[in-house]
């Protein structure tokens, strides 16, 4: 929060538009799940009120499960696919929270910078979701890899469905996601397919 509060101070100093890249994770009840997703969501509410006490320009850009090229793939950030890709180049099980059945909105970052960029030049104090408009459960997603599978113990925080809503994105950008999560994760095991 400290961080988002300093670059607000810069944006108005230099008069430049502040692109704010919040989560899905706060929306709804959400916010409250975690630290992440209370400080994403409190950041926004930060954003929205410098633009009404002092002339902020700003766009914010929701984002949905990104995944990609330079992904994280473990520790406390890292998200589902990249983690599941790093088990499946050390051979091991690909662990699945339970209950498995979480829906998620996946999007490339790809689409995720395309959309980004609509925003930044198309629009001011607006907000808009980017995501790819189809969701899978965690399971499914872990079939997809075809490889042996695990479930652990729920993690506190844990969403159970998200789906972006991207028609403002679509009508107003012509934002059009592009990559599919299903072809991605085919084409990561065609290049590192070990014997199979």
């Amino acid at each position: 929060t400290l961080g988002t509060y300093e670059v607000i101070k810069f944006a108005l100093k230099k008069n430049a538009k502040f692109i704010y890249s919040a989560s899905s994770s706060t929306l709804g009840k959400n916010k409250y799940l975690s630290p992440y997703s209370w400080t994403k969501y409190s950041n926004h509410e930060l954003i929205k009120n410098f633009s009404k006490w002092y002339g902020l320009k700003y766009v914010t850009v929701y984002y949905y499960n990104v995944y990609g090229r330079n992904q994280i793939m473990s520790g406390h950030m890292a998200a589902v696919v990249g983690i599941f890709e790093k088990q499946y180049l050390l051979n091991k099980p690909l662990t699945i929270v339970k209950p498995g059945n979480q829906k998620r909105d996946f999007t490339h970052v790809y689409d995720i910078v395309v959309g980004t960029y609509l925003a930044a030049i198309k629009s001011t104090n607006d907000e808009f979701h980017i995501g790819c408009g189809k969701n899978y459960s965690i399971k499914e997603v872990a079939k997809m890899f075809k490889h042996p599978c695990v479930y652990v113990g729920e993690r506190p925080g844990e969403r159970f469905y998200s789906l972006s809503k991207s028609n403002r994105a679509k009508k107003i950008l012509g934002y059009k996601p592009k990559y599919d999560l299903k072809n991605y994760i085919k084409n990561f095991i065609k290049k590192n397919i070990k014997g199979k």
